[in-house]
Order: C-alpha cells, then structure tokens, then sequence
C-alpha cells in the first residue's frame, strides 16, 4: 500500500512539473533587451516585433506604436522608427527617457509620430543617433 502511494505521488508531481513548465513556456516568440527597461519585443513572432518597456510587475507595455523598423538610443534619448499599423507608412518616434516610467503617460516621454522629414530636419543632426536595423 505504501509503495502505490509513493508512486501516485511520485506521478502527481510529475504531472505538475509538466503542468508548470507548459504554462511557463507560454511567454513571448522574441524578447531583446535595448538599454535600460526598454525592449524589443515580439508577441507571436519574431518578426513582427515592438518597442516596449519593461514595468516593475515584470510585463512589457509598447512605447511607439507598429512594428520596430529601426532603433537608436543615447544617455537620454531613445529613437524608434516604425511601420503605422494602419497605414503601411513610417513614422519616427522620440522617447525621453529620464521622463518616462511605469506610470508615464506617453505625451510627458514621446514625441511623435514624426514623418522621415520632420525626423531629419529637426532631430537627427541634435541628437546623432545612429539607428539600427531590427533583424
């Protein structure tokens, strides 16, 4: 009798190792750390990914809107190229981020959507960030 309940137990906890790695897994296809608590992020795939930051209850909220083209930071600043998901059109997005935090609303941190030009004429030269391709 103690042997079969040695194995029921022995199986009850094998089924809940199982039970816990599978709900473990269940997270995001791609995850990349940027700088700071700023990530690339990817929900169901690793090409369709954003730029998020990580809050403090450890869950990622999205900082520019579409998917990630380009990105770039410096001390300050944190520059995000992206595809408008309803528009097909490309839109640039400036984040302060000694402005932003877990509560931030995005109009004290982010500016933007600025087109190619208006990112061109007047953010690129004052901040000399080099943007990089997200593979």
């Amino acid at each position: 009798m103690l042997n079969k309940t040695k194995r029921a137990g022995k199986g009850l906890m094998l089924f809940g190792l199982f039970l816990l790695l599978n709900l473990y897994s269940c997270g995001f296809a791609y995850v990349q750390h940027v700088t700071g608590k700023y990530f690339i992020v990817g929900v169901d795939t690793k090409e369709d990914v954003g730029l998020s930051y990580k809050l403090a209850s450890g869950e990622y909220i999205g900082k520019a809107p579409g998917k990630l083209l380009q990105y770039g930071f410096n001390d300050r600043f944190l520059v995000a190229n992206t595809l408008e998901p309803d528009d097909s059109s490309t839109s640039f997005y400036v984040i302060d981020m000694t402005k932003d935090s877990d509560f931030a609303h995005e109009k004290i941190f982010r500016i933007g959507p600025l087109s190619e030009l208006e990112y061109n004429q007047n953010w690129n030269n004052r901040l000399n960030i080099r943007l990089k391709n997200v593979r």
